[in-house]
């Protein structure tokens, strides 16, 4: 079976002529996001009042940036206005809102400071008054509240403050507001009215209302990360009803609940950005069912990017990133080295990861040491320094498993040969913990006289996961149906992880588990030099699984601690192909002949390897498939033929 070449063990990047990163055209993230920018087109279009859009994001995303950006390309969205509160004069206890020109707001107060001084020295107003309404467009509100304010005067009547406008927000230019809803409570979402005590006496005011962040961004868009509606499910349902009814309701500490203050709700207009995950998404679609009718405009944000198709934009997006965080220019081997960087996030030879806070780290780790050197230019090594400190940091937990390893307390074998024993590969992962690592566990497989089942004994002792239970009832058909099909099986196998104290799932050791099992039962050696990963079907063929690169380098680095002898290596599913993305050590390794990594796409194949024998039929038996057949027919009473030769030649 060909192993693999050092040429298909990591992404080739054919950059276009650059001698740094400076010399590509910085893209913002918005100019790859075309799905977004067609939601965000349509949503400039869309008649429809206080219009949702949803984003499928992810994390790491500078969705500000994102939204900003393509709010400047689309939003017609500019009804921009100032908002202020005023005394009510009939009724102090239900202040009123008064809806200003953007940006008049402060002359606004001016004017009508003025106006009520002329007016208390029974002086002529007129020219304020019609000043005023010249200004705000002739607006009959303001102008009912100029007359209600003149009569008052004349009256006599009092005020419960000596500023009668308190201005709430004010629009300083014409640029349409974009308020990022982070880490919020009622009050600092829905704008608080506040409180004061004074001898005694409870009470409140106009000017005690302060105002929140749907306030701020009334005019313009809201974005608000599901994650903190989630966190409180109150808030979607008020918001949504604030949305519904265009207005915003004031919020009040729930212990002044029963204290009459009631100021007029402000009306509200407002784009609604909601962001989250897939998750996030489908959670809040549990917790409200209209969702699907409210949010019906979508858009997924792509966490990746061709870099077949247009390898150039990509690089622009890095130029873009690398100007954004004021970091030094890179040389196109530092470059090279950051787009395999990207590619490995992906876990694809042909994509690129988007992941904004991901690449950043890794240039600002890279910049730092390039800052070390005095260098004015970050290259290849610094990145590769970068990676390879970041991984010290962070590999604790690796070499505590190494250590068993040297000291014998973890038992595995990367040498001789073995029946019914296999190495199998994991991945670790620690919640909270960004550095996966492989590692490699030893699978045994027994078999004995019993009904033809195949006990998983981490399944018994509640240590597995459904999709590694799926895995083991797979490998069973896969059994049944090659050998059961005429008669039952009088065997029955054990197959156990062995030394595994925690938790498994997923199903990228059946492979192995499957190979073990035919050992056992063929009682055919397995070669301990090679480790394999991979699911498989009930017919035999081999499935891609995930995280191929951390299993790969898992074993290499067993390999080192027991001796590399040449004969070491993996066996992958075919179809993993293109998700290889190796480090350096394992590359260099394969390319002088100290390691291999070995494509399958069947069973057979990988047989092949492991016994050093042909899976062959089952009607065969000269071959390991055909040995299995003939030892159950045995153990069943159907052996037709049972001769001196044929025994001696079996094998």
């Amino acid at each position: 079976m060909q192993s693999l070449s050092p040429a298909e063990l990591a992404p080739a990047f054919s950059l276009p002529n650059l001698t740094t990163l400076n010399d590509a055209a910085p893209l913002p993230f918005s100019a790859l996001q075309q799905r977004a920018d067609s939601a965000f087109a349509t949503l400039s279009g869309l008649n429809s009042v206080n219009p949702i859009l949803l984003l499928n994001g992810f994390a790491g995303l500078d969705v500000e940036e994102l939204v900003q950006d393509l709010v400047k390309r689309h939003a017609d969205h500019a009804d921009l206005f100032d908002l202020c509160y005023a005394e009510n004069l009939h009724h102090p206890q239900k202040p009123i809102w008064l809806r200003l020109k953007a940006g008049t707001g402060i002359e606004f107060c001016e004017l009508v400071g003025q106006l009520l001084e002329l007016s208390s020295r029974h002086l002529e107003a007129e020219h304020i008054v019609e000043r005023i309404l010249k200004k705000q467009g002739q607006d009959e509100k303001v102008a009912d509240y100029l007359s209600s304010l003149a009569q008052h005067v004349a009256s006599g009547g009092g005020f419960s403050h000596p500023i009668l406008i308190n201005l709430m927000v004010h629009r300083h230019d014409n640029r349409i507001p974009i308020v990022h809803a982070r880490q919020f409570t009622p009050e600092q979402l829905f704008g608080a009215i506040h409180f004061q005590t004074e001898q005694g006496s409870v009470f409140s005011h106009h000017h005690l209302l302060e105002p929140g962040l749907i306030h701020q961004a009334n005019g313009g868009y809201l974005i608000v990360p599901i994650e903190e509606l989630l966190d409180q499910p109150n808030l979607w349902f008020r918001l949504k009803n604030a949305l519904a009814t265009q207005r915003v309701e004031w919020s009040r500490p729930s212990e002044m609940a029963a204290f009459y203050f009631q100021p007029e709700p402000p009306p509200l207009d407002v784009h609604l950005i909601l962001v989250g995950d897939r998750l996030a998404v489908a959670e809040l679609h549990l917790l409200d069912r209209e969702l699907d009718t409210l949010a019906f405009l979508r858009a997924d944000i792509i966490p990746e990017w061709d870099a077949v198709a247009d390898l150039p934009s990509y690089l622009g997006y890095l130029a873009h990133l690398r100007q954004k965080y004021g970091l030094r220019d890179m040389d196109a081997g530092a470059v090279a080295r950051l787009c395999r960087y990207g590619s490995r996030i992906t876990e694809h030879q042909h994509r690129l990861s988007l992941v904004e806070a991901q690449l950043v780290a890794m240039m600002q780790l890279a910049d730092v040491i390039a800052a070390r050197e005095h260098s004015e230019l970050v290259t290849e090594r610094h990145l590769r320094l970068a990676q390879e400190e970041q991984d010290q940091r962070l590999n604790f937990l690796v070499e505590q498993s190494d250590l068993g390893v040297r000291d014998g307390q973890y038992l595995m074998q990367t040498q001789g040969r073995e029946v019914g024993q296999i190495n199998g590969l994991s991945v670790i992962q620690i919640a909270g913990h960004p550095y996966d690592f492989g590692e490699p566990v030893r699978l045994t497989a027994t078999v004995h006289l019993g009904d033809g089942d195949v006990a998983d004994i981490e399944r018994k002792a509640d240590l597995a996961g459904h999709i590694h239970a799926k895995a083991m009832m797979i490998i069973h058909g896969y059994l049944a149906n090659l050998f059961g099909a005429e008669h039952p099986s009088p065997l029955s196998a054990n197959l156990v992880f062995e030394q595994s104290y925690h938790e498994i799932d997923g199903d990228s050791a059946a492979l192995a588990g499957l190979c073990a099992l035919l050992s056992a039962l063929a009682r055919e050696p397995i070669y301990q030099h090679f480790a394999i990963t991979g699911a498989v079907d009930q017919f035999g063929n081999v499935l891609p699984v995930g995280g191929v690169n951390e299993k790969i380098e898992g074993f290499y680095r067993l390999c080192r601690l027991q001796g590399v002898t040449g004969e070491q290596g993996v066996l992958i599913p075919a179809s993993n192909r293109l998700q290889l993305n190796l480090s350096d050590e394992v590359a260099d390794a394969v390319a002088e002949g100290r390691f291999h990594i070995h494509p399958v796409a069947r069973v057979e194949e990988a047989i092949a390897l492991l016994m050093g024998c042909e899976a062959g039929k089952v009607d065969d038996p000269y071959t390991l498939f055909g040995r299995i057949r003939e030892r159950l027919d045995d153990l069943n009473g159907h052996t037709m033929e049972s001769g001196f030769w044929r025994r001696l030649w079996r094998r």
